[in-house]
């Protein structure tokens, strides 16, 4: 046997018995291992609902952005605030349940077959919500997306197709104006437009395929979201993004930005 192959066994093994665990507790039919795929959608929808409240709220200039999501952060009871701290919470949800969705379609051998369109077109998404998360960081403009945006340009700009340009936008203040934001503002709804189209092509062929989780699910997974937002508000790091001044420390983000740091510690093309 391929040491791959039964790596993956011995693995499935486990991952049955955590399986196992949560039938005990939940019952088969409200496992939320079994739901993974109707999960995502349902962290989907609430991405989008609270987007559009925050996008109608947000100030789309250089200087508002950041004091326009500061005022939101300032209230975390008031419905602004809560909806900023659901989006940030409903994003880190929508990764985690893809991620433990392809963990389990891969340890089953689902990626073969008829199941292969399935698969290939699951896998993009995934890069797709970290690209679309990484923008979000960017609008918020303070000092985590300063460093997030300067550390991508960077790194992008080793490929042959940039060229060193992209860093431009982000050497000083008057680099980054009001058109830019609008920019971004438009990739960040324009993005989930299509990560909404490949999860609905990406269903097709799953039979009985559920894109809304059972009643206790989704309302247990929606309170416990609301009591996190409530009980443990998203703030921004280290200020208001300043082109101007380098960064000299900063809580990073490992989640979603965890491969930054790389940029400073290994050459590019590494």
């Amino acid at each position: 046997m391929h040491p791959l192959h039964s790596l993956r066994l011995h693995a499935l093994a486990g991952f049955r018995g955590i399986e196992r665990v949560f039938d005990a507790a939940f019952g088969s039919s409200l496992n939320p291992l079994r739901h993974l795929g109707a999960l995502g959608f349902m962290m989907f929808w609430l991405l989008a609902v609270s987007g559009i409240y925050l996008y109608v709220m947000l100030d789309t200039s250089v200087e508002g952005a950041h004091r326009s999501i500061e005022q939101l952060s300032r209230a975390p009871w008031q419905p602004g605030g809560m909806l900023r701290s659901l989006h940030r919470y409903a994003a880190d949800g929508f990764i985690i349940v893809m991620l433990v969705h392809l963990l389990r379609e891969g340890l089953y051998g689902r990626y073969s077959g008829f199941r292969r369109f399935s698969w290939l077109t699951g896998v993009p998404l995934l890069l797709l919500a970290f690209v679309n998360a990484i923008g979000g960081f960017w609008l918020n403009w303070d000092q985590l997306g300063q460093f997030s945006a300067q550390a991508t340009a960077e790194w992008l700009d080793w490929l042959p197709s940039f060229g060193g340009t992209l860093m431009r936008n982000f050497i000083h203040p008057a680099s980054v104006g009001d058109r830019f934001f609008s920019l971004l503002s438009f990739v960040h709804i324009g993005l989930p437009l299509l990560v909404l189209l490949m999860m609905s092509v990406h269903v097709q062929r799953v039979p009985k395929a559920r894109t809304v989780p059972p009643g206790p699910i989704g309302w247990s997974m929606l309170v416990a979201l609301l009591v996190l937002s409530l009980t443990r508000p998203v703030r921004s790091q280290g200020g208001a993004a300043d082109l101007g001044t380098a960064i000299q420390s900063l809580q990073l983000d490992w989640f979603y930005l965890g491969l930054l740091p790389l940029v400073n510690a290994w050459p590019l093309g590494q």
